[in-house]
C-alpha cells in the first residue's frame, strides 16, 4: 500500500494519480482508434465526447457513492454542526463504479442531444477504452487501500500521529495478500486481480470491434462489455472485504447491480439495432441549420 507519491517535490494521492494517468491512456487509446477506423470526423469533436462522458461519469460516481453508503454516514451527520473536524473523519468518500458507468452513458447521450452529433459508432468502438481507465483506477485502488479484499493475518502496530497501521520490516506482499496500513492486516488482493481482468477484457473487446462484420452493430460491443464485466465483478464482489459500499443481505450492491447489467448485456447482443432502446440515446435531431433548410425547401 502506497497512497501517497512523491513527484517534484510534491506530495500527490497513488490514486488520483493513476487515475489521471488511465485517463490520458484512455485518450491515447481513443486517438489510436480513430485512425484505425478512418473516422472522418475531427478529433477534437470525439475528444470532447470523451471530456463530456468523462466528466458525467465522475459526478455520478461520487452520487451513487453517497447514496450506498447512507446507512454509514448516517452517524456522521450528528456532528455536522457541533464537531465539523470529527464529521469529516467519520464521512465516507468515495466513488462507485457502476455509478460512473452509467453517468457514462449519460454524457455520451447529452453530448449526442446538445451537439446533434450522430456518436453511435463512437459508442461502438470507444468502449475499449473503459477497461482500461478502469484497470488503472483499480490499481489506484491497491496502493490507497481502498476496496480492498478479504482480510488475512493482522499486523502491524497502530500510529496515532497518521492514523494509520506501521507495518515495519515485514513484506507488503505475505500471506496471500497485500498489506492494507488502513486496517492493519493483509488483505486478498481483489483489486489487482481485477486489473488482469479489465486488462483481458479490454483485448477482448477490441479484437471483437475488430472482427465485427457489421459495423452498423452499434451497441454489441457495450453488451459484450456489460456480460464479461458483470459476471466478472459479481464473483470478484465475494472476495470483497470492506462493506462501505453496501451489503444488504447475502450481495453487495455492486453484485445486485450486476444482475442488472448482464442481462442488460445479453440484450444488446441480441437486440437489432434499430430496435435498441439506446438507439433513441444516441441518434440525434436535425441540426438546426439542416432543420432551416428542409422547411424552406
Amino acid at each position: 500500500m502506497y497512497p501517497y507519491l512523491h513527484i517534484f517535490g510534491k506530495l500527490f494521492s497513488s490514486y488520483g494519480a493513476l487515475a489521471f494517468i488511465g485517463l490520458m491512456a484512455g485518450t491515447l487509446y481513443l486517438f489510436i482508434l480513430h485512425k484505425i477506423e478512418k473516422d472522418p470526423s475531427d478529433f477534437f469533436n470525439r475528444f470532447l465526447y470523451y471530456i463530456y462522458a468523462s466528466a458525467f461519469g465522475g459526478l455520478t460516481a461520487a452520487v451513487f457513492f453517497h447514496i450506498v453508503s447512507l446507512k454509514q454516514n448516517l452517524p456522521a451527520f450528528k456532528y455536522l454542526f457541533t464537531d465539523f473536524h470529527k464529521f469529516l473523519s467519520m464521512f465516507n468518500m468515495g466513488i462507485v463504479f457502476y455509478g460512473g458507468m452509467f453517468g457514462i452513458y449519460i454524457g455520451m447521450m447529452v453530448y449526442s442531444k446538445y451537439f446533434k452529433e450522430d456518436t453511435r459508432n463512437w459508442v461502438r468502438t470507444s468502449i475499449v477504452t473503459m477497461p482500461l481507465f478502469h484497470a488503472f483506477g483499480r490499481v489506484g485502488c491497491a496502493a490507497g487501500g481502498c476496496c480492498y479484499g478479504v482480510v488475512g493475518q493482522h499486523a502491524g502496530t497502530f500510529d496515532t500521529a497518521t492514523g494509520t497501521y506501521v507495518l515495519g520490516t515485514h513484506d507488503y506482499f505475505a500471506h496471500s495478500g497485500i498489506y492494507n496500513a488502513r486496517i492493519g492486516a493483509y488483505c486478498f488482493p481483489v483489486q489487482l486481480i481485477e486489473t488482469v481482468g479489465l486488462l483481458v477484457i479490454f483485448v477482448i473487446l477490441n479484437i471483437f470491434i475488430a472482427v465485427q462484420k457489421n459495423k452498423n452493430d452499434y451497441y454489441k460491443s457495450t453488451g459484450l462489455y456489460f456480460v464479461l464485466y458483470g459476471i466478472l465483478r459479481f464473483i470478484l464482489e465475494f472476495y470483497r472485504g470492506d462493506t462501505v459500499r453496501g451489503l444488504w443481505g447475502p450481495f453487495s450492491t455492486s453484485q445486485y447491480v450486476s444482475m442488472i447489467v448482464v442481462p442488460l448485456g445479453i440484450y444488446c447482443l441480441v437486440c437489432p439495432t434499430e430496435k435498441n432502446f439506446m438507439e433513441k440515446m444516441f441518434t440525434p435531431g436535425k441540426k438546426k441549420e439542416d432543420a432551416k433548410k428542409s422547411s424552406e425547401n
